[in-house]
């Protein structure tokens, strides 16, 4: 809009010149025409060169609160002497976990040698990982008439948080999952190096630092130390971050639900670990939560990769990482109902699904509505967003 009205006006101007100089016959009017269509030339072609040498930084907070307003700043350098005499961009903001998008827009000059930066604000009413990312922007010239592409490659991220979640999810634990539980004990197979449940032949997978070797040179074969299961490996919460559809309110509830079983199970200070996939590393983590320090570093690793795969990945990268132990009780939670890999975990100790759905036909239910207390147990009439099965 800017640039058309400043061609309108430079238009009018050339006319009005011209025609001055044809009616009334005077030569300044002429050289007045000459000299301004000589400007507009060379600010055009100055406004080619103009640009080129600018180097731009992108920062944006680690971690921000949901429906807080975080705070980011874009630096922007003139390594060279000519200046900038219209700079604009626009920043694209994504929610990789929730799928929302925005722009935001920015305009600046610069002389030649300058420094500046901009500063911008946001705000986000889902959980998730914000990506902000500038590939491109234009240089104009002085006039504003024709702009010149420049990259700037730029990509930033910070992650939103969801509200501090301390929901009853008591019936998950009400087995028990302590010292005294007899289904934990030492009476089952495990990874604790302190204790001995079981010896038995080599089997393909087992690990050589379970070799019983003095055994195994008595009987001339194989022989595996098979461990007992210590009180910290009896559970593992896994959170699949993975939706079929980018749904904000679902993926903002899937964040909630995670949090809100950390936390109970930190609360009733029941031993656990939980475990997520990094994309951008290719690695499964997985994380003892003992202390808040603790839950939010698992819970920042949820959301920090948890929108980049494209596919259901979790149990799948956890049953296939060398070396994972194996636990007695797993809690999976997930916003898609059924995978194919649940048979293959089922294989490895006792699941407990929670799951997005849209009926109470099987296990507990609840009802979950994002941002707000309101959440209830065992309702029928419920909608596929907030409907949450427990199986």
């Amino acid at each position: 809009r800017g640039r058309m009205k400043n061609r309108i006006l430079l238009l009018i101007w050339f006319i009005l010149l011209a025609l001055a100089a044809v009616f009334t016959g005077v030569w300044v009017y002429a050289v007045l025409l000459l000299l301004s269509a000589l400007a507009v030339v060379a600010f055009l072609l100055l406004g080619f060169f103009c640009g080129k040498k600018i180097t731009m930084k992108l920062k944006l907070p680690k971690a921000a609160e949901q429906d807080g307003i975080w705070k980011g700043k874009l630096q922007i350098a003139n390594e060279s002497v000519l200046p900038v005499f219209l700079g604009k961009g626009s920043l694209h903001l994504e929610n990789h976990f929730t799928g929302e998008k925005m722009e935001l827009p920015f305009s600046f000059s610069l002389k030649g040698r300058g420094k500046k930066a901009i500063d911008f604000q946001g705000k986000s009413q889902w959980c998730g990982c914000i990506y902000a990312t500038l590939h491109t922007w234009r240089s104009y010239d002085f006039f504003g008439l024709a702009g010149q592409k420049r990259k700037a490659g730029l990509s930033a991220c910070t992650v939103v948080m969801p509200c501090e979640q301390k929901e009853d999810f008591r019936f998950l634990t009400k087995e028990g999952f302590d010292m005294e539980s007899f289904r934990y004990s030492g009476a089952r197979p495990g990874d604790d190096p302190g204790e001995t449940f079981d010896i038995r032949e080599y089997q393909e997978g087992d690990s050589i630092r379970q070799i019983h070797w003095k055994l195994t040179g008595k009987l001339d074969k194989m022989m595996i130390r098979q461990r007992s299961f210590p009180v910290d490996d009896t559970v593992l919460i896994l959170a699949e971050p993975y939706l079929k559809e980018k749904a904000p309110a679902v993926a903002q509830t899937l964040g909630e639900v995670f949090a809100a079983v950390l936390n109970s199970f930190m609360e009733q200070g029941i031993s656990c670990q939980a475990g997520v996939f990094d994309h951008s590393t290719g690695h499964f983590y997985i994380e003892k939560i003992r202390t808040r320090e603790d839950y939010e570093t698992i819970l920042y690793l949820f959301l920090r990769h948890g929108g980049e795969g494209e596919k259901p990945c979790t149990i799948t990268e956890y049953l296939h990482t060398p070396g994972q132990q194996r636990f007695a009780n797993y809690i999976y939670i997930t916003g898609t109902p059924e995978e194919e890999d649940l048979r293959s975990l089922r294989t490895r100790g006792e699941v407990t699904v929670v799951s997005c759905g849209t009926t109470a036909d099987k296990g507990e239910t609840i009802t979950w509505k994002y941002g707000s207390q309101d959440k209830k147990k065992n309702i029928e009439d419920t909608c596929p967003v907030s409907c949450w099965k427990v199986s």
